[in-house]
């Protein structure tokens, strides 16, 4: 069975790709993913636990389409907009709920660790904590660690896509980041405010 088969988060992109090239050719790229994704897995079954994993099937599907002459960047950071955007509908929908938004500004720091911290292989910087602005620099990412170390450092792109999309879903929580270590960037700079005008 194809391992890409049990990537729910790129359920969708298969999708994609059938629109976006022909029918034969998504199946053959999809194959040659599932491919590369066991072939990673082979030459060093560790990186089934690396914390940047999710980034395993991301490289597989970047090979496959490199391999069939596609713009492998141009469609999985349209995928991570797409994905990204539908994400942001449902954090809207929660956040709108009366008193969660503040909860989680309440909370931002400790979210925040829980994502991005050490323990999920990140490398960080405080720069500004509430009330005024939660600040943060990523200085390393554990997904573009991974993807560098494998030789598709722009295979993730398309996680960063997501995130940039899914943070500007937040209900009075307002949300920037410029820069990004997949970029070529020194860090990611996060930078939250909480905005009781910000819809």
């Amino acid at each position: 069975m194809n391992p890409m088969n049990r990537q729910w988060f790129f359920r969708g992109f298969r999708k994609r790709l059938r629109a976006a090239l022909s029918p034969e050719k998504a199946a053959a790229v999809w194959e040659k993913a599932g491919r590369e994704y066991d072939a990673m897995l082979a030459a060093d079954p560790a990186l089934k636990t690396h914390k940047g994993a999710l980034a395993l099937p991301v490289i597989a599907l970047w090979r496959a389409l490199s391999s069939a002459g596609e713009d492998a960047e141009a469609l999985l950071n349209a995928y991570g907009d797409h994905l990204g955007g539908k994400f942001a509908r449902i954090v809207h929908a929660f956040t709108c709920i009366p008193g969660v938004s503040q909860l989680l500004w309440r909370r931002v720091d400790r979210i925040m660790d829980k994502m991005s911290g050490a323990a999920k292989g990140y490398r960080r910087r405080i720069v500004s904590e509430p009330p005024d602005m939660y600040g943060v620099d990523i200085l390393s990412c554990p997904y573009h660690e991974l993807a560098k170390q494998l030789g598709a450092e722009k295979a993730v792109l398309c996680i960063c896509h997501l995130d940039k999309a899914y943070m500007k879903g937040f209900h009075h929580i307002r949300y920037e980041r410029t820069t990004a270590v997949s970029e070529g960037a020194g860090c990611c700079d996060y930078r939250l405010w909480y905005d009781p005008e910000k819809d």
